[in-house]
């Protein structure tokens, strides 16, 4: 039987928990990774016009700048471009985004025709110096066009919510560490996998990566040794020496033993 550990809230990760948290609750039946994702076209693949992108902007001004800013680095609302924009979107599909928009602005939801919601997100492609096409974004192509940045569909951005197999061990500083971990996937759902999605981590190969466990409770030392599953937010570094981390909301113990 699985066995789960939930994390608790920290103090000093409730900042950045809810900040993600909000992020992840607004995707919604999307493609979840790019992985799992059959579409051969992109947001690099010019699937909007600079037409679209003009009538879009007007749109944008008048309905969005508000919160989002004018320059869409945000406000009172997320930024909609940049590394905000990819780690936000990133490994999903542009009809995930339009649901999203659909859901705007506060208060009016649903107010614009589908068309002007179209065309303010092909004027935030724009803004993200996504390249221009001939024809314009539709409903239609919207669920086959993928979102990634520069570094390509398999790129985890920072602060994504991943999901890493390993092994659980203590680090030097008596901290909870993954070791032998498999690269990090992107996951929307952070409790434990069930079902088919077990059925599908449990066959997941071990790998070289290490994994800092962040704000893990309760205390998992019944679980030291065991091939385990965990979830949460990546955070990189890049530091002399040190690894990336997790900010977890998961640990599930697969097996009593960790062996390749």
């Amino acid at each position: 039987m699985t066995m789960i550990i939930m994390a608790a809230k920290h103090f000093n990760s409730i900042k950045l928990f809810a900040i993600l948290v909000a992020t992840f609750g607004a995707v919604t039946g999307a493609t979840l990774l790019a992985q799992e994702n059959d579409t051969e076209s992109s947001v690099w693949d010019g699937v909007y016009s600079s037409d679209q992108a003009d009538r879009g902007q007007k749109v944008y001004d008048a309905t969005c700048a508000r919160c989002h800013g004018s320059d869409l680095t945000g406000g009172r609302a997320r930024p909609l471009v940049g590394e905000s924009f990819i780690r936000d979107w990133g490994g999903l599909t542009m009809d995930s985004v339009l649901t999203r928009a659909k859901t705007m602005p506060p208060g009016a939801a649903g107010s614009l025709a589908e068309d002007r919601y179209l065309d303010i997100l092909a004027y935030v492609l724009s803004k993200n110096d996504f390249p221009t096409g001939t024809g314009d974004l539709t409903a239609t192509t919207a669920p086959e066009i993928l979102i990634y940045g520069e570094d390509g569909p398999d790129a985890v951005p920072n602060f994504a919510m991943v999901q890493v197999v390993g092994c659980l061990a203590t680090g030097t500083d008596s901290d909870w560490v993954v070791t032998d971990g498999s690269e990090p996937i992107r996951t929307r759902e952070p409790a434990a996998s069930e079902g088919e999605a077990l059925q599908l981590t449990q066959a997941m190969l071990l790998g070289a990566k290490q994994f800092e466990l962040m704000y893990v409770f309760p205390d998992p030392a019944a679980y030291e040794g065991h091939r385990v599953e965990a979830k949460g937010f990546l955070i990189q570094r890049d530091g002399p020496g040190e690894i990336d981390a997790i900010n977890v909301t998961t640990v599930a113990s697969l097996a009593p033993a960790c062996n390749p």
